[in-house]
């Protein structure tokens, strides 16, 4: 994100464009993008056709789409007080989900950014579906975000692309002067009766994990002002040790390594999926390499 000059931002004509279109711009003002593309798809069907008729003033369709444009410039005036990047607005009718994987296919951006609403049942599936098509770095916003970066946590399965995500949170924090945690999660394992582990064992997993974080540090170069912490993981979900570090370092967002193939342990593609749908309270940035996640998904569909 730190060097990402084109953003693609998802607005549904809801409370929360506000919410949106503010935390775009508190991002924008650190990492000043070129390009900010902010885009309304129109559920294509009857339900267009029946908001026309309820307006007798509009009788075509694009006069229609000419007043949703206005309403989104409308917010953009109210909401967005960045001026040092070229805006643009498209409107496009079809399914949601697939419009946005279309034009992500069609656009150069390299960060998109949807909104995250926790009250809504079912919200979830237009995330999953977006996060398996589309290539390119994602940032998701809930409703109570604040424009504050003093706490960034980056949870981290000690690989390349977890030091990426940790060298990128460093720079974030050097703009504000913010610190970063990098978690790494680890397990015993599973104990059955009669056989438990002796507190010898534990401890040699301690201390095997201690070894891959002295080398994580001294492979990747990982910057002084962050701090690696190790979590154990003893029961539920690992998003829940995750969180239970948001509330711990009071964590403003969270940073992580989104991959495409041969996931490891904790950074894993449905651990990523689980980590978009959890309540979090606070943005989510995943990171991707573009050009590898593209390839993924070229051989995906070529096989």
């Amino acid at each position: 994100m730190i060097n990402s000059k084109h953003w693609m931002v998802c607005l549904d004509l809801t409370k929360m464009d506000s919410i949106l279109i503010g935390y775009t711009a508190f991002l924008a003002k650190m990492t000043k993008p070129t390009t900010i593309t902010f885009l309304h798809v129109v559920e294509s069907g009857p339900h267009t056709l029946q908001i026309i008729n309820q307006f007798p003033e509009i009788d075509t369709k694009e006069k229609f789409m000419d007043l949703l444009r206005d309403e989104i410039h409308e917010k953009l005036n109210e909401n967005f007080d960045y001026s040092g990047s070229e805006n643009r607005v498209i409107i496009k009718e079809g399914k949601p989900t697939n419009t946005i994987i279309d034009v992500s296919q069609s656009l150069d951006f390299d960060l998109l950014v949807v909104g995250k609403k926790a009250g809504y049942a079912g919200e979830g599936v237009l995330p999953k579906q977006i996060l398996k098509y589309v290539a390119t770095s994602m940032l998701f916003v809930p409703e109570n975000s604040h424009y504050r970066l003093e706490n960034i946590l980056v949870p981290v399965d000690f690989s390349e692309q977890s030091a990426n995500a940790t060298i990128v949170a460093s720079q974030i924090a050097k703009k504000t002067g913010g610190s970063v945690t990098s978690q790494h999660i680890y397990e015993y394992k599973a104990q059955f009766f009669p056989y438990l582990m002796s507190e010898d064992e534990m401890k040699r997993v301690d201390q095997k994990v201690e070894e891959k974080k002295n080398t994580f540090l001294d492979n990747f170069t990982i910057p002084d002002n962050v701090e690696v912490s190790l979590s154990r993981h003893n029961k539920g979900k690992l998003a829940d040790t995750v969180y239970e570090k948001v509330l711990s370092t009071k964590a403003d967002i969270i940073i992580v390594a989104s991959k495409a193939k041969r996931f490891s342990a904790l950074i894993r593609h449905d651990f990523t999926d689980k980590m978009v749908n959890y309540a979090f309270g606070v943005p989510l940035l995943l990171l991707r390499n573009q050009k590898r996640y593209q390839q993924y998904l070229d051989n995906l569909f070529t096989d």
